[in-house]
């Protein structure tokens, strides 16, 4: 009980400062000197718990920068991520979290700690127009979860996201590609689809992709070549609709009776069929 009367007092004290205080003036205050990490972990609790979660990262963080050497500091940074990433604050959410990885190698926390800065990473590169080195380090975030904890439940999402984003890149050079294909400048457009298949050859934009390039090879009147690649796009892809699309340009009309017959029908073309 004796040992315990110090804690309680401490507790009492902090709360009756914090009831005459204004919030804002608290939390300026804390944000500059603290006096204990209690008085920290309470506010940045009370601000996540009002939807101030900028806010509450930022006290989290005050907890490792004025209290370094305390058992509660690379938690506290793991928090101060977590609050960045549920206030979509995703760049700020990556910069914590990799401060933590650099920081804390060993905690028990640096599984999730790598986790959720690769989807931080993630979600800050969901837009197509994002810049292109925002992309590559969410790419390696997502490959340093993959690696290094390959097996987990973790790993297994990151690989789903890295697919994704490797797919958003695929989409985006070919829509660059049609740019260039609609302004028929084609070898600027045959570029970014052969980008496209040899690059992010399981991207579900290959199909489209071969299309795309036996039509600029038949605009430059290479049959020979739009031919090659039809059979390559029918060899991987024999049920896709770009197939049968491929087939018009390259033959001319389908034929009725083998609309829709899938695998079969291209097989006096195909030699691969």
């Amino acid at each position: 009980m004796k040992a315990f009367l110090p804690f309680l007092t401490a507790c009492v004290a902090a709360v009756l400062l914090t009831a005459c205080e204004d919030r804002e003036d608290r939390i300026e205050r804390l944000q500059i000197d603290a006096r204990t990490i209690e008085e920290l972990s309470i506010e940045a609790q009370r601000s996540a718990n009002d939807g101030r979660m900028a806010e509450a990262a930022r006290l989290m963080d005050e907890i490792d920068r004025q209290f370094p050497t305390s058992p509660e500091a690379p938690r506290a940074l793991v928090l101060s991520g977590r609050y960045y990433f549920e206030g979509q604050e995703y760049e700020r959410a990556t910069a914590v979290l990799s401060r933590f990885i650099r920081d804390h190698g060993g905690h028990p926390d640096i599984a999730y700690a790598y986790y959720l800065r690769g989807v931080s990473s993630y979600r800050s590169v969901s837009d197509v127009d994002k810049d292109e080195g925002d992309t590559e380090n969410a790419e390696d975030h997502l490959r340093a979860v993959i690696n290094k904890f390959a097996g987990t439940d973790y790993a297994l999402d990151a690989s789903v996201k890295l697919n994704a984003i490797k797919n958003q890149r695929a989409a985006k050079e070919l829509v660059t590609g049609k740019f260039y294909h609609h302004r028929r400048e084609f070898m600027a457009a045959l570029n970014r689809y052969q980008n496209v298949i040899q690059t992010y050859p399981d991207s579900t934009y290959v199909e489209e992709a071969l299309y795309r390039v036996i039509e600029v090879y038949r605009a430059l009147g290479l049959s020979s070549e739009a031919k090659n690649t039809a059979i390559l796009l029918g060899h991987n892809f024999p049920d896709s609709t770009w197939y049968y699309k491929a087939y018009e340009i390259v033959e001319g009309p389908l034929p009725d009776h083998i609309k829709g017959t899938g695998r079969g029908f291209w097989s006096n073309l195909n030699p691969f069929g």
